[in-house]
């Protein structure tokens, strides 16, 4: 890997087959119990998979040994903070936004205020904030950034939109790009 900003993976038709059938089956075909609840909606669920397939690429690529992206389905009300991805050492978040939630909010990422990834210390952890374009099938991945180094320069902050404030903490690209390249991507270079 060069001195790159960001990476972007192309993925493929089946790549979106598997992020397809995993969101189908994760939201069923009558969303109107999420949209009630103000729950995820299925091209969140998409946009995720999609984005734990393209981290996993670029992991794999850097010879990380890490699992295959789980697409199982887990009851109701057993929501896991687990990492997306892990090698046996280190444990990798993958936070995705769609390209048209970057275009009207820009570049960030939610994550929930009692995950255990902020509230208790995790070295070996890291977050892989992405956006995904829906259209192409592109994943534009910004780091791999440890988070103890994001939460040491303090770079979680508020929402901007009030309404997920209650639940959730943001990470934004304007904070992230702050780090150094080192900072942002060391771990591909070990």
């Amino acid at each position: 890997m060069g001195k790159q900003t960001q990476y972007t993976i192309k993925l493929t038709a089946y790549d979106r087959q598997r992020a397809e059938k995993f969101a189908t089956a994760r939201c069923g075909e009558d969303q109107s119990l999420y949209h009630k609840r103000g729950g995820f909606k299925r091209e969140d669920v998409l946009c995720g998979a999609l984005g734990e397939i393209a981290a996993y690429k670029l992991l794999r690529e850097n010879d990380f040994k890490v699992n295959k992206p789980d697409f199982t389905i887990h009851e109701k009300g057993r929501k896991s903070y687990a990492a997306d991805l892990q090698d046996g050492k280190r444990h990798f978040h993958v936070k995705a936004q769609t390209l048209s939630s970057e275009e009207k909010y820009g570049s960030s990422w939610l994550l929930q205020r009692k995950d255990k990834l902020l509230t208790k210390e995790q070295k070996s952890h890291y977050v892989i904030p992405c956006t995904v374009n829906m259209d192409t099938n592109e994943v534009t991945i910004f780091c791999v950034a440890n988070i103890e180094t994001v939460k040491k320069n303090d770079m979680i902050g508020e929402c901007k939109l009030l309404w997920f404030r209650r639940d959730k903490v943001a990470l934004y690209w304007d904070d992230i790009r702050k780090l150094s390249y080192n900072s942002r991507w060391s771990v591909l270079k070990r």
